[in-house]
């Protein structure tokens, strides 16, 4: 084998080193590539400054709100028939000179019933009440047989019913009238006039012993007004409306109510075992920063007539800080597809207040693009009306539009994202749920009837009550007289039937 010559060694070498030096220079090229491409094929990322311009808000400080507080007071018939059986004698008796027969002569009769248990009935559009009733008619006189005058003194027995029906009225001034028609029933009441036969006298009897009856069915009244003391429990509520809570610490913040007028159904007789009539105290809430002191109520104003029924309507007012929203706020994200082609995914929300009721709103957003185009990714800001979705009872956005701002920058790195259809997406897809507000107030308005100290003889109870989302809006200043700290009212709208029932025993009212 023949030796390698040295002038063949330095061309291998030569030609080694070269090889090197091309491997290392690829090793360089490929090194610094490939954060190259990644910048050229990756998103671009874009940062956008808030919205400029002052914070103001759609009104200056939070809106009075107006409820209706309703109350439905049940009164029990059986209530009404202990106070009736009170109040109406057992026994009534009366007389009269009259001459009853044609055949008879200086007549007259005395009577004396016992009456039985008063009970009531509803019949669906009125009350009718009845006792049944037991005694004896004395009739005297002298009958005239032609040939002779025979003295008369005889008795007939009587039995029937007693009753009527009443179907009360409240006037506007609170009082009660009955409108009270009794009524008589003799089942038995025949006299025997010897060989005249037998005479009917349950017409004759049933003028004297009704108007007597009507006399004291009467009594019923006073019993009546008494049961449906109305005037007296909504005077207790109205009392109780004059409200002022503290519902915030820094800044001090108060819920003042204030009682305007009350309301008042008419008496439904849907319930077969009561009487019904709700009172509804319409009253006006509204925040400041002082505390009122003690409330100096007014005195218990006439009653508005409504043509139709009453229910419990609160609207109550929330102050929800921007700190507050952004924590919700801060939990949500989104997929939004344009159907364009474009897929955006939206996280990082942050609000803050905008001007003229909007909303200024920073979205994290990474969106891509099916082809070619380079997505890109960072911080926009949009600017939007809150409001609330009533079906979805969800805090959603209208009047969307990029800023000023971001429409500078999108129009610079990113021509594909369709800014119409970008926006009509945010405004179907980005719904933000509110529910934690509505289970407070839920919680609180049952835990204050619970423990609620109530006068003896009355039960209070919520059926139905529903918790909604009622209306969202911006503020510039919590109260009149704050410095302006922009944010955002939550208004709660809670519905339902607030009844009471009236035991036999009655209200202890002062």
């Amino acid at each position: 084998m023949s030796g390698v010559t040295g002038t063949e060694t330095s061309g291998h070498l030569s030609f080694m080193k070269k090889l090197l030096i091309i491997l290392g220079a690829v090793l360089v090229m490929l090194v610094v590539a490939i954060p190259v491409t990644t910048r050229i094929l990756g998103p671009r990322l874009i940062y956008v400054s808030a919205p400029a311009g002052k914070p103001l808000g759609e009104v200056d400080v939070p809106r009075p709100e107006t409820s209706l507080l309703a109350v439905s007071i049940g009164i029990e018939l059986a209530t009404l028939a202990a106070l009736a059986n009170e109040k109406v004698p057992p026994e009534f008796e009366g007389a009269e000179q009259k001459d009853f027969h044609k055949n008879l002569k200086r007549g007259g009769y005395a009577w004396k019933v016992a009456r039985g248990p008063i009970a009531f009935q509803n019949n669906g559009t009125q009350l009718t009440f009845a006792a049944p009733i037991q005694g004896a008619a004395q009739f005297q006189g002298t009958l005239d047989a032609k040939i002779v005058q025979i003295p008369l003194n005889t008795t007939a027995e009587l039995a029937g019913v007693a009753g009527g029906s009443l179907s009360p009225s409240i006037a506007p001034d609170w009082s009660i009238t009955p409108n009270l028609t009794p009524a008589l029933n003799l089942s038995q009441a025949s006299l025997s006039l010897g060989s005249l036969g037998k005479l009917d006298v349950s017409d004759i009897l049933g003028g004297s012993v009704g108007q007597y009856i009507q006399q004291e069915a009467q009594k019923l009244a006073p019993a009546l007004r008494q049961s449906i003391d109305l005037r007296s429990q909504v005077e207790l509520l109205w009392r109780e409306a004059y409200l002022s809570e503290q519902v915030n610490d820094s800044p001090k913040i108060w819920l003042s109510v204030t009682p305007r007028e009350v309301q008042l159904s008419p008496i439904e007789y849907t319930n077969p075992e009561e009487l019904t009539v709700t009172a509804a105290i319409k009253t006006d809430a509204f925040l400041t920063n002082r505390e009122p002191g003690d409330p100096q109520p007014q005195p218990l104003p006439d009653l508005v007539a409504q043509p139709g029924p009453l229910s419990t309507d609160l609207k109550l007012p929330v102050i929800a800080s921007i700190a507050e929203l952004n924590e919700v706020l801060a939990k949500e994200s989104f997929e939004i597809d344009t159907g364009a082609g474009t897929s955006v995914e939206i996280d990082g929300l942050e609000a803050a207040v905008g001007q003229g009721g909007l909303l200024n709103l920073k979205l994290s957003l990474n969106a891509s693009q099916s082809g070619p185009a380079r997505g890109i990714a960072g911080d926009i800001w949009i600017q939007a009306r809150p409001v609330i979705d009533f079906d979805e009872q969800t805090l959603g956005f209208t009047e969307v539009d990029f800023s000023l701002e971001t429409k500078s920058k999108l129009t610079s790195v990113a021509a594909w994202l369709l800014e119409e259809l970008l926006i009509k997406a945010i405004e179907r897809e980005m719904r933000v749920d509110l529910d934690d507000y509505k289970e407070e107030l839920s919680e609180e308005i049952h835990k204050a009837i619970d423990s609620a100290e109530l006068p003896e003889g009355i039960q209070v109870s919520v059926e139905d009550l529903d918790i909604q989302l009622y209306d969202i809006y911006t503020i510039t200043r919590p109260y009149p007289e704050a410095a302006e700290s922009a944010g955002l009212v939550i208004v709660i709208r809670a519905t339902g039937n607030l009844a009471t029932r009236v035991g036999q025993s009655g209200p202890d009212i002062p």
